[in-house]
C-alpha cells in the first residue's frame, strides 16, 4: 500500500485548468510520456530520475525538469522503496488545456534537465522562489485566479529560458537500452488494445522468454503488472473529471473489467478508484478512518515546505553602508555606521551616520 500520509493534491482537472500540483510519498513504477511540462522537486528522501537519455539521483531540495513528450520515470531510490520519509512535490502545466494563441509552439521549447546546487543552480534558485510564491498563494483561504495564472506562466517561462542550458555534465548512462525504449513506446501506443507479451516480443523480434526477462531486468516489473500500471496511470484524468462511469473508464484504458481495474488501482495507489474519485471531487483527503478531512496543506506539509514558503528579503533601498529591506512583514534597516533615535515634529526618526573607520 502506498503512503497516503503526505498526500496533497491541487488539480485543474476539476475545472479545466492546466495547472496541477501534488505532494505525496508514492513509489512510481511506470514510465510516463505526457503532453505537460513536469517539475518534480524532492522534499524529503532520495529519488531516481530515469529518462531516455540519462539516469540520475535526486537528493533533498533538488529538481528534475521533464520536457513534454519525454519518456521518463521518477521513483524512490533503490533501497528507499519502503521509506515513509520520501516525499516529492510534482507540478504539471498542461499546454493542451491552453489556447494555442496563448502559448504558441511548445514543441522543442523545453529540455529535460536536472537542477542541483552545482548544476543549473541559478535556475533552481529562481524556480524555488516562484514555487514558494505559488505555494503561499495556495495556503491563503481565497486566492486570485489571475495570480495563479501569472505564477504558472512565470514558471513555464523560467523553464523555457533554462531549456538551452548545457547537459554535458549529465552522465548519459541510462539503464534503458534501445530494446527497452522500443518496448515502452509500443505499450504507450497500444495499451488500450488487447495486447500481450507475445505482441511485444514480435515487435522487438525477440523470443517471449527473453522479452519477459527484459521487462523484469530493465523496467523492473513483470510485463502484465507494468501494462496494468500504464493503463491505470492513463485513466487518472478521466477518473478525476468524474464524467464517465468507472466501468467505462476501465474498458477505455484497456482493462478487461472494472474489477481488474479496481484491483490494479488499489495495488498502485492503496485505495479503490471509487474512493479516490469521490474524495477528490469533494476536495477531501484520504483518511484510513474514513473521516472527512479537507484537502489542504497541513502542519506536516508546511514543515516540508518551510524553506520555500519563507519570503526572501526584498531590497527597498540601498546606499553605501546602508540597506533598507523588507523581511517578512517587517521593514529592516541595516547600517555599517552609527544610528540615533530622535523625536522630530512628533515623529520618531532613525538617523544613520556615515561609517566610522
Amino acid at each position: 500500500m502506498q503512503n497516503m500520509n503526505a498526500y496533497y493534491d491541487f488539480s485543474g482537472q476539476k475545472f479545466g485548468h492546466p495547472l496541477s500540483l501534488s505532494i505525496n510519498g508514492f513509489d512510481r513504477q511506470v514510465f510516463s510520456q505526457q503532453t505537460s511540462l513536469e517539475l518534480s522537486y524532492v522534499l524529503e528522501g532520495r529519488y531516481e530520475v530515469i529518462t531516455e537519455g540519462f539516469s540520475r539521483m535526486l537528493d533533498r531540495h533538488q529538481l528534475a525538469l521533464i520536457a513534454p513528450g519525454e519518456i521518463h520515470m521518477i521513483r524512490k531510490a533503490p533501497g528507499a522503496e519502503n521509506a515513509a520519509t520520501s516525499v516529492i512535490l510534482t507540478l504539471h502545466i498542461d499546454f493542451e488545456r491552453m489556447p494555442e494563441a496563448l502559448v504558441g509552439q511548445v514543441e522543442g521549447l523545453f529540455s529535460t534537465l536536472v537542477c542541483t546546487e552545482t548544476e543549473n543552480a541559478a535556475l533552481l534558485g529562481r524556480v524555488r522562489q516562484t514555487l514558494g510564491r505559488l505555494l503561499r498563494l495556495l495556503t491563503q483561504p481565497e486566492h486570485s485566479l489571475f495570480q495563479l495564472n501569472a505564477l504558472m506562466m512565470e514558471l513555464a517561462d523560467l523553464c523555457a529560458s533554462g531549456a538551452h542550458r548545457p547537459m554535458e555534465s549529465i552522465p548519459l548512462q541510462s539503464p534503458l537500452h534501445e530494446s527497452s525504449r522500443r518496448a515502452i513506446r509500443f505499450i504507450n501506443r497500444n495499451f488500450r488494445r488487447d495486447i500481450h507479451l507475445e505482441d511485444v516480443a514480435k515487435e522487438l523480434s525477440f523470443s517471449v522468454s527473453y522479452t519477459s526477462k527484459l521487462f523484469t531486468k530493465h523496467i523492473g516489473l513483470p510485463f502484465v503488472k507494468y501494462l496494468s500500471y500504464v493503463r491505470v496511470r492513463a485513466s487518472l484524468e478521466a477518473l478525476l473529471e468524474g464524467k464517465e462511469s468507472i466501468e467505462a473508464i476501465a474498458l477505455d484504458c484497456g482493462m478487461a473489467s472494472a474489477k481488474a481495474y479496481a484491483a490494479a488501482f488499489k495495488e498502485m495507489y492503496g485505495i479503490l478508484p471509487s474512493v479516490y474519485r469521490k474524495r477528490f471531487l469533494q476536495n477531501l483527503r484520504y483518511s484510513e478512518t474514513g473521516a472527512d478531512q479537507k484537502m489542504r496543506l497541513d502542519a506536516a506539509h508546511l514543515a516540508l515546505l518551510d524553506h520555500l514558503l519563507r519570503q526572501p528579503d526584498q531590497m527597498i533601498y540601498q546606499a553605501p553602508g546602508l540597506s533598507i529591506l523588507r523581511r517578512g512583514e517587517a521593514v529592516v534597516c541595516e547600517s555599517e555606521g552609527p544610528a540615533a533615535l530622535i523625536q522630530q515634529q512628533g515623529k520618531l526618526v532613525v538617523e544613520f551616520g556615515p561609517k566610522q573607520d
